[in-house]
């Protein structure tokens, strides 16, 4: 029998439930809250720290461990049942009719609040045994959900060695337990990374990074050198704004909390970490930095800004979109954060995407199919070949704006009308094919460019999130990057909360890991 143990409702910290999805179907509008990025304004899905929430008790909201029960591979597929936060019926309705066509398989679909609502929702419908048949994964399923029960193990419905599954198999492991693995994603993607206009850097003779980049140069000391000069070229130049402090600190190597299994490791005294923190505190103390998270629809229009650290693929489609519609000249760019000078590695932060089976799902055969569909389609070589000539290939109004001439099919890629010669509108921004292959780079660990890696910070409580990216100055992450704050100050004064709220993770961990 589920236990109901309701000593307090599931308080997730105000997360960022979609950064990246602002220009994709599978993530949900980014929240609008404050400095740092996160929804509260960004950490790719993730963080943040909703102030009507981060100041609940850790929450104490337990189930018994899922029941793992067989399932028959022949059996009717049938209707599953979603809890979602956003209307993913619209925004994926291809998926939707792809999953009826296959599997005959139907979506009832439940929509709740996102950010403390959506676990909230999660958590109340698995306390009343009404729980949903699949959810989103976001950044506290993991340890802060699985600690409590509240997921499905999926190693007996996902074989992780078969060709579908392998590239993500040690993705995997970073959300298992006890050999259990409660979340397997059917993509990445890279977080956030630096975007900037190549224009400006051309207006102001200066070197482009991807230049940089390419011959391997492209590191902290030549990040800061041409935030530095950037800067002194006018008093009103901003050399870089955006998220917190926390991909710079995964360039490093080095994760800020690192879960696995179950224990749990705390390297806010890491020297990696402080030697990322003395570097970041240097550059906001010489003036260098903005004050966090910008809109990327209006990062770039006065063109006083450098670099924006921001999801790539959101901040290209808003930034090229605002800049074209104000006649401005533009060249938009990303690569990754600069390289930690001291680390033989390349590496990076990255995001995922994928569903998750609460606790108590009753159509458990219909939510691996509907997981299973995601991940075919992602690596279907059809779809890869057509997302790379959508990516790279202008994408215009089916019409042409004087005449109303109606394009052709063979006519997709013209760039001017062949009825009155008007240059055709562009609906959508493309990529170089330099700049898709970088950011698939980013997206693929097979491609073997970078060292991925995903902290595990904001997977815990309300509590310890708004530490990490809470109010402006007062958060570990933002304060010394964007407020001239001492990390080693901020760090000390929180010491001993952080190691509380990760001393109850640490025995709850340790007793489902048996």
């Amino acid at each position: 029998m589920r236990t109901k143990k309701f000593a307090a409702l599931l308080a997730a910290a105000a997360m960022m439930l979609g950064m990246g999805g602002c220009n994709t179907a599978e993530r949900a509008p980014a929240a609008t809250t404050a400095a740092g990025g996160g929804t509260t304004a960004a950490a790719g899905g993730s963080s943040g720290g909703d102030e009507e929430a981060a100041d609940t008790t850790a929450p104490d909201y337990d189930f018994e461990e899922a029941a793992v029960t067989a399932i028959d591979p022949n059996q009717p597929t049938g209707t599953i049942k979603i809890l979602i936060y956003h209307d993913l019926v619209t925004s994926d309705a291809a998926m939707v009719e792809l999953f009826k066509e296959r599997y005959g398989g139907e979506v009832e679909q439940e929509l709740c609040e996102s950010g403390a609502g959506y676990f909230e929702a999660i958590g109340k419908n698995v306390a009343a045994d009404l729980s949903p048949d699949i959810v989103r994964y976001e950044w506290m399923s993991f340890p802060h959900g699985v600690s409590r029960n509240i997921f499905t193990p999926l190693d007996s419905y996902i074989d992780l060695d078969s060709e579908m599954w392998s590239p993500m198999k040690e993705i995997a492991d970073e959300f298992s337990l006890g050999g259990k693995h409660y979340y397997v994603p059917h993509k990445l993607s890279c977080n956030f990374a630096i975007n900037y206009n190549k224009k400006v850097l051309e207006e102001y003779g200066m070197t482009d990074p991807m230049i940089l980049y390419q011959a391997g140069e492209w590191d902290w000391d030549a990040f800061r050198d041409m935030i530095t000069e950037w800067c002194n070229n006018d008093p009103e130049h901003i050399g870089y704004t955006g998220v917190n402090a926390m991909s710079f600190i995964a360039t490093t190597g080095t994760k800020l909390i690192d879960v696995s299994g179950s224990t749990i490791t705390n390297n806010l005294e890491n020297e990696n970490v402080q030697r990322c923190m003395t570097f970041l505190e240097d550059i906001c103390r010489q003036g260098l930095t903005g004050e966090g998270y910008v809109d990327p629809g209006q990062a770039f229009v006065d063109g006083n800004l450098l670099f924006l650290g921001m999801e790539p693929e959101w901040t290209y489609g808003a930034a090229c979109g605002a800049l074209a519609g104000k006649n401005i000249d533009f060249e938009m760019a990303f690569l990754p954060f600069p390289k930690d000078p001291l680390s033989d590695n390349y590496n990076i932060a990255y995001d995922s995407f994928g569903f998750m089976i609460p606790s108590g799902a009753k159509n458990i055969k219909g939510a691996v199919d509907w997981i299973t569909l995601y991940r075919a389609e992602q690596i279907d070589p059809e779809n890869v070949a057509n997302a790379r000539t959508k990516a790279t290939h202008p994408d215009y109004y089916p019409k042409c704006a004087e005449c109303k001439y109606a394009f052709t099919e063979d006519e997709t890629y013209i760039d001017t009308c062949p009825n009155c010669g008007t240059p055709r509108r562009i609906r959508s921004y493309t990529y170089s094919e330099e700049q898709y292959d970088i950011l698939m780079d980013m997206k693929s660990p097979e491609n073997g460019k970078f060292n991925f890696l995903f902290d595990n910070c904001f997977g815990f409580n309300a509590d310890l999130n708004l530490i990490f990216q809470g109010k402006g100055e007062e958060s570990l992450l933002d304060g010394p990057i964007f407020y001239d704050v001492s990390y080693t100050q901020l760090r000390e004064a929180n010491y001993n909360r952080i190691e509380s709220i990760l001393d109850d993770y640490r025995d709850r961990l340790a007793k489902l890991n048996g």
